[in-house]
């Protein structure tokens, strides 16, 4: 039987975690292999607010009373160190810092799913190049977006993880990668058992053909991508839609992505180019692929997503909310 808390239960620092609705939440947690596709950090009463959750979102690392940030979840669970710290005040005054500077960051689910489809491994089907395509091309104008509005992107769970990493050294437990199992140049990129990078992902298997030799020339992710238009995820989710209806049709094996081949390339390093203009900012919108590509293998190994943190074995599950009292 689930366990069911009552909302007076949550504590200061608790960790969220959403089942959130609609197709792109369907497929981060497929890909994933998770029960979650979100997550929030609690941070209690404030003000007139009442109780309140910090979590980034597209409009940035933000403060939103509980019931709102709920109110789209099939259902959002509580989860809180087994070994409590002596205070937990330094998390909640990193998420504060995070805050008083939410402005800078903004997140959206295709950027989640984009990371998921290059860095884990994929169910095959006849549409998955599609899927591919479609997703990273989303989040690559997302990325765009964020660079021309002088934004970064910070993942939900990048920000809940953030908080207690850098308040707490060590107290949250992630999967252990291992260090230069693959090389790029020169240096080795870790790879992930759970989080980061998968061994057999099309990140993985790039670094397996390439990786020993950089890439020349430059890149940049000029195309017919503009930012100033509104985002638009509709050809992702009817690709998820056929991907998913595909899967039900046939055996699923493991996937071998080259996202080197000539239909995802252009795809792949629009999204790697967008994704280095938005952290780095360079002055220049070319860039050499070399500092593109080890840019996003930073990035990817570091990759931490809502399933994760839910299977992470420093927190302790404390129950799912009634939403009703």
């Amino acid at each position: 039987m689930i366990k069911a808390i009552p909302v007076a239960q949550l504590m200061p620092g608790d960790v969220l975690l959403y089942r959130g609705k609609g197709l792109i939440g369907d497929a981060i947690r497929f890909i994933d292999r998770s029960e979650v596709s979100h997550a929030g950090l609690f941070l209690g009463r404030y003000g007139e607010q009442g109780r309140t959750v910090g979590e980034a979102i597209r409009e940035g690392v933000i403060r939103r009373e509980l019931p709102k940030s709920i109110e789209h979840a099939v259902w959002v669970e509580s989860r809180r160190l087994k070994e409590a710290p002596s205070s937990i005040d330094p998390v909640l005054e990193r998420a504060a810092y995070y805050l008083e500077s939410g402005e800078r960051y903004a997140f959206e689910q295709v950027l989640l799913l984009a990371f998921l489809c290059i860095a884990r491994n994929l169910a095959g089907s006849s549409v998955l190049g599609r899927l591919i395509r479609e997703t990273l091309d989303a989040a690559a104008a997302f990325l765009l977006h964020l660079f021309n509005t002088g934004r970064e992107p910070m993942i939900c769970s990048e920000f809940v993880v953030r908080c207690y990493r850098e308040a707490l050294p060590g107290s949250v437990d992630l999967p252990v990668r291992a260090p230069g199992a693959l090389r790029f140049g020169e240096r080795g990129v870790p790879i992930g058992k759970n989080g980061g990078i998968h061994r057999g992902s099309a990140l993985a298997l790039l670094l397996e053909r390439h990786g020993r030799e950089l890439p020349e020339g430059s890149v940049g992710p000029a195309g017919l991508l503009r930012a100033e238009r509104p985002l638009d995820l509709s050809a992702v989710e009817e690709a998820i839609e056929d991907y998913f209806h595909d899967l039900q049709t046939q055996a699923p094996k493991a996937a071998r992505i080259d996202l080197t081949s000539p239909d995802l390339l252009p795809s792949f390093e629009r999204f790697a180019a967008g994704l280095y203009r938005a952290r780095r900012r360079p002055e220049s919108p070319e860039t050499s692929r070399a500092a593109v590509l080890g840019d996003l293998f930073d990035v990817a190994a570091d990759f931490v997503t809502p399933g994760d943190v839910q299977r992470s074995k420093s927190l302790a599950f404390c129950g799912k909310l009634k939403t009703k009292e």
